[in-house]
């Protein structure tokens, strides 16, 4: 047999890369054409015990529901396996530039990369037991064999180079965006939360002194616990950061206050302790608050607001907050109609002004706990946490109408926005949701602009 001579491509290839050419290369045609055909014959059963089998996984199962599967995966698993064992020798840049594009789909929506190995080995060990029962010859079964399981092996280290890339991007920005989250004003924002938790205490005091009928409200449900668990989680990272403050509101929510609900009238001691636990998160709150430094860099500056360097890392925590605490999550993708014509017609200095604008009205018409990004040059991206679809369209026509209803001197001329809304459906990529609020946003300018339209 004559050695393999090596491509044109495999000369500027990097090591990994040329390593793969040469095991495309190395092969003969006549067992990758055998293992093409047990592939093409056997794809959709291998597929299906695959996702039977990998949706029993803990790790990966939060990620698997029947309708993705269904609807999505099952044939771009089948699509990815006749690719890559094709009966013709596969282009390598196209497998490359494949594995690439999904290790970066898994990172965008956390597959834990376990999973991912975990489902390669099960899709290897399938393929061994066809070939047993289809390659006769011990030489080219070895053979066979071996071209499967390194075909598989480059894709998956390609596939996690790539994940482990992504997330190392994302971590670096996670950390960014905890340096930002507040804002401008850390001393503004620490009175805004010290203030909603007073606020809370007072509303839960108030119902007992009045003899409210129960549930009392949660801390955790409050403007305070919203933004505890979404702004405050990426300002305050790590074990030593809101954890205690968590577990102080824990208590207050599961065991203080079905205390207080248990006993009719309530102690005072009992009052006294609710108050207390109170003291203990505005305490430990300050000291967290005076450890923290927020910088403007990540915002906006024209409208404040953030910019899309902190998207991906927004959007997929909430992603996987909805998923994992089964709470809703929506989108409003917003657009300044006529944008354009007001920088033509009245200049770029009414155009800012316009800008900074409406980014107030959203603003004001959303909490502390929500997420504003400029995402172009006059849309605008709000990310709504724990508020379903109705409650979000209702969001999007309060800013719509504070648009439109403001007068001429806001702005400096009249100005309307059309929104698009969408809610999270459970499919773990985040970009899913915003092409479904960027859909909703274009139905909306094609029903004649200034209005809000929900998918």
């Amino acid at each position: 047999m004559t050695a393999a001579v090596p491509s044109e491509a495999s000369l500027v290839l990097s090591a990994d890369e040329a390593e793969w050419q040469r095991i495309i290369d190395a092969i003969e045609p006549s067992v990758r054409e055998a293992v093409a055909l047990v592939v093409k014959d056997h794809a959709a059963d291998s597929v299906e015990l695959f996702y039977t089998t990998l949706r029993q996984h803990p790790d990966a199962a939060p990620f698997l529901s029947n309708e993705l599967v269904d609807t999505r995966l099952h044939a771009a698993l089948i699509t990815w396996l006749t690719s890559l064992f094709s009966v013709a020798a596969p282009d390598l840049i196209a497998l490359v530039t494949t594995q690439k594009r999904i290790g970066l789909v898994h990172a965008r929506i956390r597959v834990p990369i376990q999973a991912v190995m975990h489902g390669a080995r099960l899709l290897k060990g399938e393929l061994r037991h066809l070939l047993f029962d289809r390659i006769p010859s011990k030489e080219d079964l070895s053979k066979a064999i071996d071209y499967v399981e390194n075909m598989m092996d480059m894709a998956s280290e390609t596939m996690s180079r790539e994940f482990v890339r992504d997330l190392q991007k994302e971590i670096e920005t996670d950390e960014a965006y905890r340096l930002v989250t507040l804002g401008q004003d850390i001393n503004l924002e620490r009175e805004i939360q010290k203030a909603a938790l007073l606020d809370w205490g007072h509303r839960v005091l108030f119902a007992i002194c009045c003899a409210a009928p129960p549930p009392l409200p949660s801390l955790e449900g409050s403007a305070f616990g919203l933004w505890l668990n979404h702004k405050g989680s990426l300002l305050f990272p790590g074990p030593f950061g809101l954890e205690p403050i968590k577990i102080a509101m824990r208590k207050i929510d599961h065991v203080t206050i079905p205390a207080l609900l248990a006993d009719a009238p309530p102690k005072p001691v009992q009052i006294y302790e609710l108050q207390a636990q109170i003291e203990e998160i505005r305490f430990l709150m300050d000291n967290l608050f005076r450890t923290s430094e927020a910088r403007e860099s990540g915002r906006d500056p024209l409208t404040c607001t953030l910019n899309r360097r902190f998207l991906p890392t927004i959007l997929s925590r909430e992603v996987t907050q909805a998923m994992r605490r089964e709470v809703p999550f929506s989108v409003l993708m917003l657009d300044i109609d006529h944008f354009k014509s007001v920088n033509d017609t009245f200049g770029h200095t009414c155009g800012d002004r316009v800008l900074r604008g409406v980014a107030e009205k959203i603003v004001s018409a959303c909490r502390a706990s929500d997420f504003i990004f400029r995402y172009g040059g006059e849309e605008f991206l709000i990310a709504l946490v724990e508020i379903d679809m109705d409650e979000a369209f209702r969001i999007a026509e309060r800013i719509r109408e504070m648009v439109s209803d403001a007068s001429t001197d806001s702005f400096g001329v009249k100005v309307t926005v059309s929104i698009g809304v969408a809610t999270f459906d459970g499919h773990p990529d985040y970009t899913h949701l915003i092409e479904d609020a960027d859909k909703a946003l274009y139905k909306a300018k094609d029903l004649g602009r200034n209005k809000s339209v929900a998918l």
